[in-house]
Order: structure tokens, then C-alpha cells, then sequence
């Protein structure tokens, strides 16, 4: 008896020492056997609870699902949900449906910031519009615009036709004058040429900032959450097992 009962101290002792540790269960289902030494707001600091003079180690909040504490209390980690807000590029208010024309000039082209989505590519309108004056514009759905960049290249055109057939055919002084008048023509034609391009490129900018506003009003009207979830399901003794999820919430 004098011998039984230090082995029973010893077992009890040893059975408290084995319950005393926390419990970290990560959302891909492991078990961590840890002692939580600090919890922040982004990260849990812990040490392993077989080497407790060991390092210390870190591990995000965010991927935590549940930590049972050595006293009974457990501490469920939910996600910080998603913060809907966004940015628009202009503070002028905006809104489905406008023309081009109504918010062109809300707009500052040069702080375009390409993000995935964006409906329209600045650089295949600058090219477009280089290939053929206002094709840039069209492939920019302005085609209005473009229809009149084409018809002012083509007008420009003929006149530098016109002008070079006389500057070759025709006796002074009208060669001289059409010579001029060659130039002249051939100048604005290249200003309309190097306009329309830099145009094009300036709508495609502008209608995807455009877009990127729309698309983030409608996120805004969004709300979902994820959160973990812990259910306790029956195995094949009947007894209740703890069964670990993801519950997603989302409202419009």
C-alpha cells in the first residue's frame, strides 16, 4: 500500500501536467500542442508545449481556427471581413449609364492604374488610330468619334493629292502656290494623325477609370464574411466528435 500510493501521486501528477496545454487547431485541421504566450491583433506567439524552453514561435490569427486553453476556455478566431470601400479615381460623382461625354472631363488620364478587368487596352487603341485615324476611337466603342478623325484624314487627304498633282502638272505661279498649300496641308494632316492617336488612347484610359468606379460601387454593395464554425458530429461509437468548418455569409 505504502508503495501504490507515490504511484498514484505520480500518475495524477502526470496526468495534470499532460492536460495542462493549450491547443491550437489551424483551419487546414492540425492540432498544435503549444503554450500561448501572446495574442495581437494580427498574430499568437506560442511555444511548443514539449520543448517550453525553446523558441518561440508566431503564427497569423488569420489562419488559426481555434485555440483550446489549459483552463477549459476556448477563443474562436473569425476573419476580419472585407473592407468594401474603394477608391474611386474621380470625386465627382458618377453613376451607371453615363456617356462618355458626361464624365470625360472627371477624369485625370495620367493616373490610370491598369487593374484586371479593364475592358479596353490604351495601348491597342494608340496603335489602331496609327494604323488608320479614328479606328483607335472605334475599337474604343466612340465611334462617332472616330467616324469623324477618319472622314478629316480622308478630306486631308485628297487635298494633299489634289495639291501634289498641281505642284508636279501645273506652270508657275501655280506650282509654287500649290507647293504651299501641299505643306500646309500635309502639316495638319499629321497634327490630326498624332491627335487622334493620343485621343484614342486618352478614352481607353479614361472609360476603364470609368469602369473601375462602376465595379467598385457594385462591391460596395456587397457584404459577405467568413467566418470558422465548430459542430460536433456522432462517429461509430455515438459519441460526439468536434467537426471544424468555414461559414460564409453574404448579403446584398
Amino acid at each position: 500500500m505504502k508503495r501504490l500510493l507515490p504511484t498514484i501521486i505520480f500518475l495524477m501528477l502526470l496526468g495534470l501536467t499532460a492536460s495542462a496545454q493549450d491547443i491550437i487547431t489551424t483551419k487546414n485541421g492540425d492540432d498544435i500542442q503549444a503554450k500561448v504566450l501572446e495574442v495581437t491583433s494580427t498574430e499568437l506567439k506560442y511555444k511548443k508545449h514539449s520543448n517550453l524552453d525553446g523558441p518561440t514561435y508566431t503564427i497569423k490569427k488569420s489562419d488559426v481556427l481555434i485555440v483550446r486553453y489549459e483552463n477549459g476556455e476556448k477563443e474562436v478566431f473569425k476573419d476580419t471581413p472585407k473592407d468594401n470601400t474603394y477608391k474611386p479615381n474621380t470625386k465627382q460623382g458618377v453613376r451607371e449609364g453615363m456617356r462618355y461625354s458626361e464624365y470625360k472631363n472627371l477624369y485625370d488620364k495620367s493616373m490610370y492604374v491598369h487593374q484586371p478587368g479593364d475592358p479596353y487596352s490604351p495601348s491597342w487603341a494608340g496603335i489602331a488610330s496609327f494604323l488608320l485615324p479614328g479606328l483607335g476611337q472605334c475599337v474604343a466603342d466612340e465611334w462617332g468619334r472616330g467616324t469623324l478623325f477618319f472622314l478629316a484624314n480622308l478630306g486631308l487627304g485628297i487635298g494633299s493629292y489634289i495639291t501634289s498633282y498641281g505642284m508636279i502638272h501645273y506652270r508657275e505661279p501655280y506650282k509654287t502656290n500649290n507647293t504651299y498649300y501641299f505643306l500646309a496641308i500635309t502639316a495638319v494632316r499629321l497634327a490630326v494623325d498624332i491627335w487622334s492617336i493620343t485621343d484614342a488612347v486618352k478614352i481607353a484610359k479614361i472609360k476603364n477609370m470609368y469602369n473601375q468606379d462602376m465595379r467598385g460601387q457594385r462591391t460596395a454593395l456587397l457584404e459577405y464574411g467568413i467566418s470558422p464554425s465548430l459542430t460536433f458530429a456522432p462517429d461509430i461509437n455515438n459519441s460526439l466528435t468536434p467537426v471544424t468548418g468555414i461559414s460564409v455569409t453574404l448579403s446584398f
